[in-house]
């Protein structure tokens, strides 16, 4: 009897744990698979998940929980104004919600309040929307979308937006002539502090001079009024416009660009660790490679993507190609962040990469150098190096074994063309015409070593990978020494070819062009 009981007691035992590990493997099968890390592609157009062009200029993009939503405006169409949401979550894959805020609302909130001296909302080119913000208000229960609007000749005013949704639809509530006490040129951000207080981010007209300052305000609890003036900041030469307000490690960022109208600008960098404190002087944010006019965008927002290993610290900026601001391909310019770790400002510098990677939920990113560029290996190309901007070719046009590889103005001769000959694994030959030798490091794996052709081998001396360095241009990778191709800051005529330590330089970028 006794040795019976012991039995259904150990019986019962055997069941509890197979049933507890039976919800275990429950458990772990439903659990979601973690995303993988994907590439953001620069310098081409994006599109939503219904094969359409994406329209979001002058856009902002909020993060709630693991969903990405992407506010901007539509100029598609002369004149109309249009508000769309694209909604993803892993910031490649974006479903479309188009034409979510209602302007008509704005008249009729106006005639129902009885306003006769605002000028009346119109669909077209003299009546200006832009610059969408959105957040949730906690005090509203709603989402508050802060927006430009202005009527030619006025100045824009700070206009307020509310929704039950994050999709909208939005409608009026209210606007603000001059927030701050000035006229305002662009919105620019909106920021929530770790104490819970929300800032926006804005263009004034200081003085009452257009655009000569910038402005931080605290909103209401309601994010329908400014409560307070934090900083004003005064614009020195050029003025400046298109600001984003951010913190990292305990101090205030804020970027703007310059007020360069359509066209690309530089962008310019301020830190400070308070708030209203004293803020660092403007200076040009840091590019890699150099770029004057951050690779031919105009700052948006700069995004922190939070993950279980760190934040990436997105920028995001416009190519207003559509206005003739640019002659870049895309509209839409993603970008990481870095941050200088001896500066005690935490120098921000923008990398202008072609293609990158970001994993999103550890919140990390790298330089997409493993993925390889794929040409066509039935096309002939002309190589040319982004500064002095001279082509590749082979000196005095020689056919001879360890001939060197030379920079020269092109002149079309066959010593100047090239054929990419594939030797898998994403690894080229890149072949001479003249010669039909194949470029070498001859097992070099020294800094400086000078480029040379050779006749065909199986060499991994003579394999290189193409890798993505941003703005059409691109690295030239030796794959036995792993260095790249650059002229060690020549820009003579005749000066060789070397490989070197990859420091991002223009001297080492490439581009290729296919000759007809």
């Amino acid at each position: 009897m006794t040795h019976h009981l012991r039995m259904s007691q150990s019986s019962r035992l055997v069941i509890l744990f197979l049933a507890a590990a039976l919800i275990v493997s429950m458990f772990i099968s439903v659990r979601p698979a973690q995303a993988a890390p994907v590439d953001i592609v620069n310098n081409t157009d994006k599109y939503d998940t219904a094969g359409n062009p994406i329209w979001a200029q002058g856009g902002w993009i909020m993060q709630e929980g693991g969903t990405f939503y992407w506010y901007g405006m539509d100029f598609s169409v002369s004149g109309v104004k249009k508000v769309n949401l694209y909604t993803s979550t892993d910031l490649i894959n974006w479903q479309p919600h188009l034409n979510i805020v209602n302007f008509e609302s704005i008249n009729e909130k106006l005639d129902a309040i009885g306003d006769t001296t605002t000028p009346r909302f119109v669909h077209n080119v003299k009546n200006w929307a832009g610059r969408p913000l959105v957040q949730y208000n906690s005090a509203l229960n709603k989402y508050v979308m802060l927006i430009e609007w202005g009527n030619d000749p006025n100045r824009n005013k700070l206009t307020f937006f509310t929704g039950d949704h994050a999709e909208g639809p939005f409608t009026y509530e209210k606007h603000i002539v001059k927030p701050g006490g000035w006229g305002m040129g662009d919105l620019g951000s909106i920021f929530t502090d770790d104490d819970g207080q929300t800032y926006i981010s804005y263009t004034t007209d200081y003085n009452n001079q257009t655009n000569a300052g910038l402005q931080i305000s605290k909103l209401t609890t309601d994010f329908l009024n400014i409560g307070e003036i934090t900083k004003t900041f005064v614009s020195q030469g050029p003025f400046k416009e298109a600001t984003s307000l951010f913190k990292r490690n305990g101090k205030y960022h804020m970027l703007a660009s310059t007020t360069n109208g359509w066209t690309s600008s530089a962008t310019y960098c301020y830190s400070a660790s308070s708030l209203s404190g004293t803020w660092t002087t403007a200076q040009w944010c840091s590019t890699s490679p150099y770029s004057d006019n951050s690779f031919d965008t105009q700052l948006d927002q700069v995004l922190p993507i939070q993950g279980t290993a760190g934040t990436v610290y997105m920028y995001i900026g416009d190519r207003w190609n559509n206005k003739g601001g640019s002659t870049g391909i895309g509209r839409n310019q993603w970008y990481p962040l870095s941050f200088e770790l001896f500066d005690v400002n935490g120098k921000v510098t923008i990398n202008g990469h072609e293609q990158w990677k970001i994993d999103v939920a550890a919140g990390t990113w790298s330089a997409d150098a493993t993925v390889p560029v794929y040409v066509d290996v039935t096309q002939t190309y002309t190589i040319a190096n982004r500064w002095p901007g001279k082509a590749l070719g082979i000196a005095g046009e020689s056919t001879a074994d360890y001939a060197k590889l030379e920079q020269r103005t092109a002149n079309g001769s066959a010593s100047q063309q090239w054929r990419f000959i594939d030797a898998g694994d994403g690894y080229y030959n890149i072949r001479n015409v003249n010669s039909g030798k194949n470029l070498t490091l001859s097992a070099s794996t020294a800094v400086g070593a000078q480029v040379a052709q050779y006749s065909p081998s199986s060499s991994t001396s003579q394999q290189f990978r193409i890798a993505a360095a941003g703005g059409g241009y691109y690295k030239l990778i030796n794959r036995g020494s792993g260095l790249v191709l650059g002229n060690s800051g020549s820009g003579a005529e005749g000066a060789i070819i070397n490989q070197e330590k990859d420091q991002n330089q223009w001297s080492q970028n490439f581009s290729f062009t296919v000759l007809p």
